[in-house]
């Protein structure tokens, strides 16, 4: 063998080697891109209590119903899911054409900063995910706490269903295998906390009462909140587990905030919510403007808001009509003969409280999503008489949030 023939037969080893080489860092790279896939983006394929998608649909609701009740147990003891085949839900994005573009109704996911957002014409719903697992998950942080409460402290907990618990979508639609809107029941999901909260807290129930007005304006279309008619729905319920007599809602002075385009619009900038902007109806609860209100953000004191009738910087900032912003905590001093009260609560509360200052002396309102602090401590110092533990249903079932709850005791995973 010649040295010419020599080099060759090495350079075909080289090449082989290359190729070799070539194809190993391929299948790695591909590999890893099916991991971080797996790993960051957001699911909304657990496994649910029950499923409620048509509230107008008599067998859906019987269906779900039927499910929670022969998996009673599963649910609270362990971690089974019930009711669906977790396989059939499927990553989607926009499934029909915006109706910018088409006269055709839009429906779909869209994936954006909110995680999923599902879109059915000119609403944006946040799906709710929930296990037996999570359901007691919530119970327990909420137990957890008020084994630091000082005895004598009364303490309550409500539970807010969210928008899609009352959709009215056509069952072809969300059951279709490109949509695959399949959501737990709230219902159903409140019911198992409530069962599993500790003796010691008042579990008010406002599902009923909002299910019986859900055809009323309740939720924002292009927002995940809810309105300042739903928080006095809620606010009615509070009183009369709290032991006073609500304020009717014809005494007070409504204004209203126009074109707000909320959370749902301002993550998937899609033309359907754009072209059906929500209004924010807001009732003047300080009626003299006789309230002190402290904001606390950032290590920043704010005393220039009101509880309600704030002016807001942009359609998209509109919810701060109520309190002002955003923050860790809200001290309200109003000046009534009546005790002090804490509400531990999402954003939720911001237009729910506002409807507490004819009846406490004092209102403060924590957002656990930003403030961090000892509660028991916090109570003593400020001699709190009433404690209500506040959430949208969604916030309860996810641990990020039980997670910042629990720090609020010093305890944490």
């Amino acid at each position: 063998m010649n040295d010419e023939h020599k080099e060759i037969i090495l350079h075909r080893k080289t090449q082989q080697q290359k190729a070799v080489f070539i194809s190993l860092l391929t299948v790695f790279i591909i590999v890893l891109l099916v991991l971080a896939a797996i790993l960051f983006l957001p699911d909304k394929t657990n496994a649910e209590i029950g499923t409620n998608s048509d509230s107008t649909s008599s067998s859906a609701d019987e269906d779900s119903s039927k499910a929670i009740s022969e998996s009673e147990e599963s649910v609270l003891g362990t971690e089974s899911t019930l009711s669906f085949d977790e396989s059939s839900l499927q990553e989607t994005s926009e499934v029909s054409d915006d109706t910018s573009e088409s006269d055709e109704l839009f429906h779909g996911w869209v994936i954006n900063n909110l995680g999923y957002t599902y879109i059915y014409g000119d609403t944006g719903y946040e799906q709710c995910s929930a296990t037996g697992k999570t359901a007691t998950r919530y119970a327990e942080t909420l137990n957890s706490l008020v084994a630091k409460i000082p005895g004598g402290v009364d303490v309550y907990s409500i539970l807010a269903p969210t928008s899609v618990e009352f959709a009215e979508i056509p069952y072809e639609v969300y059951k279709s295998d490109a949509d695959n809107f399949i959501n737990a029941n709230q219902k159903n999901v409140i019911s198992v906390i409530n069962e599993n909260l500790d003796e010691r807290i008042k579990s008010i129930n406002i599902y009923e009462t909002l299910s019986s007005h859900k055809d009323e304006y309740l939720y924002f279309r292009t927002d995940i909140n809810w309105t300042a008619l739903a928080a006095y729905y809620a606010y009615s319920d509070f009183a009369a587990a709290a032991g006073f007599s609500p304020v009717r809602i014809d005494d007070f002075n409504k204004e209203t905030y126009e074109n707000f385009l909320g959370r749902f619009h301002t993550a998937t900038n899609k033309d359907c919510l754009s072209k059906t902007p929500d209004f924010i109806d807001y009732y003047l609860t300080d009626k003299n403007n006789t309230c002190d209100l402290t904001v606390y953000k950032s290590g920043i004191t704010y005393t220039s808001y009101s509880v309600s009738g704030n002016g807001v910087s942009g359609s998209a900032n509109g919810y701060n009509v109520f309190l002002g912003m955003e923050a860790e905590r809200y001290k309200i001093t109003t000046g009534t003969s009546g005790g002090k009260l804490l509400v531990v609560s999402d954003t939720s509360a911001a237009p729910f409280v506002p409807f507490l200052v004819s009846h406490y002396s004092e209102i403060h309102y924590v957002n656990p999503n930003y403030y961090s602090g000892d509660i028991s401590a916090y109570i003593s110092e400020n001699g709190i008489e009433e404690v209500l533990f506040m959430s949208y249903v969604t916030n309860a079932n996810r641990q990020f949030y039980t997670n910042v709850l629990k720090e609020l005791s010093g305890v944490s995973e």
